[in-house]
């Protein structure tokens, strides 16, 4: 039993929930007119780029849930390295993204947008479980 993977397997598990279904409703919210052409062809491209990060969650928690119950993963060590540059790469490129792009929004916007935190504490749990 790895208690790390079985924390960011837990993690992972709650963003996914979170995600795919409160962010997915809520994500509707802003969709444009069926008939809105380049927006809607717009909204939708978002759309499934939302929905292809509920995919990254359901394997990062399939795999930390395996590597943390059972031993089926071949080279675990090797797999969850593999997780926690990942998860470090979106935390970093998702803490430049507010950085950039929110400058007139206050230095509030990091834990109002702190998706970068959940990614970084992910990639430190995949570290200390090898």
């Amino acid at each position: 039993m790895n208690p790390f993977a079985l924390a960011a397997g837990a993690l992972t598990l709650l963003a996914l929930g979170a995600h795919a279904f409160v962010g997915a409703r809520e994500f509707r919210q802003f969709a444009p007119r069926p008939t809105a052409g380049a927006p809607r062809m717009a909204w939708v491209q978002a759309l499934s780029g939302w929905h292809w990060v509920s995919v990254d969650l359901l394997l990062a928690t399939a795999l930390f849930v395996l590597i943390g119950a059972a031993d089926v993963v071949p080279d675990e060590p090797t797999v969850l390295l593999g997780l926690s540059l990942y998860f470090a790469a979106c935390g970093v490129a998702w803490l430049v993204t507010v950085a950039v792009t929110g400058r007139r929004s206050g230095p509030g916007r990091f834990v109002q947008l702190g998706q970068w935190i959940f990614c970084l504490v992910v990639a430190g749990l995949a570290l200390a479980a090898r």
